[in-house]
């Protein structure tokens, strides 16, 4: 069933002009064995599989575009991605056909009908992403590419005290890797905590208006300086102040990185009231 969101579309459909629907999906995945979100030739990624499965189920070529994209060995919970097509497929349909031809560790968890004033990166609101890491003298088999590995003898509350000092509007050029090809450094960070999973797990988990180039991953690795002793609990606010890469920590491996959730007005993206049920 065909969705229309003003007039010019129901026109262009009683006139037989082809209707091109826009829909968005929620997708969880792996990302150890992708070489990031974005595609890259003769390298596997999640959008080259994407696009090669929406292709065949529309028969037509399809591009999708993506809240962000992640780096090779980052995972995603709730990563957010749109496409048009001429097709009109059911929702539950669509969500069947996908998961039924796209690898194992890729998932669509959510699909929905929206308007051409949806957008998965432009219209985003907020984006959280969490990092999981565990206290240890050794690896744990059962973790690898899932979390990071540190050492035994860190202050974790120490970190505890200092993760607060990244809320509010800052320049964080200081969090920046240097081949950014961003200009502007200024971003919002609403909340930024860590806290205990269970036994030696932890996890920051940092939410934000956008993220910069390896952001999350060199924030860890401050506060994993300031939980050794290397930096002081204070330091953070210099560091943000001092506007230079140098001061920061060093930036740590992908693999417990996630991208938990993006946030979209509630009028362009509802997936329990946009959805079309079967």
């Amino acid at each position: 069933m065909l969705i229309f969101y003003n007039l010019y579309d129901i026109l262009l459909y009683e006139i037989g002009e082809i209707i091109v629907q826009r829909y968005a999906l929620k997708i969880e995945y792996d990302g150890t064995n992708f070489c990031g979100f974005q595609t890259q030739p003769s390298k596997r990624t999640i959008q080259q599989e994407l696009e090669g499965v929406l292709s065949v189920i529309t028969n037509e070529k399809t591009s999708i575009f993506a809240s962000g994209r992640t780096d090779a060995g980052v995972h995603a919970l709730a990563q957010i991605v749109h496409f048009d097509s001429k097709s009109d497929i059911e929702i539950g349909k669509l969500i069947y056909l996908l998961n039924k031809n796209l690898p194992s560790d890729i998932m669509v968890k959510d699909a929905a009908k929206v308007s051409k004033q949806f957008d998965a990166r432009k219209t985003a609101k907020k984006k959280s992403y969490i990092y999981k890491f565990y206290l240890s003298r050794y690896d744990r088999p059962t973790l690898k590419n899932k979390a990071l590995r540190v050492n035994d003898n860190i202050d974790v509350k120490k970190m505890q005290m200092a993760v607060k000092d990244f809320v509010g509007t800052y320049d964080f050029t200081s969090f920046v890797a240097r081949k950014s090809g961003k200009t502007n450094f200024v971003r919002t960070i609403y909340s930024a905590t860590i806290k205990k999973i269970e036994g030696d797990m932890y996890q920051l988990e940092i939410c934000a208006n956008g993220f910069l180039y390896n952001m999350v991953r060199i924030i860890l690795g401050t506060l994993l300086d300031i939980g050794a002793g290397r930096k002081n609990v204070d330091s953070v606010k210099e560091i943000i102040a001092g506007k230079n890469r140098k001061l920061a920590g060093k930036t740590v491996a992908p693999d417990g990185l996630y991208l938990k959730q993006v946030s979209y007005p509630s009028e362009l993206l509802d997936f329990e009231k946009n959805k079309i049920c079967d």
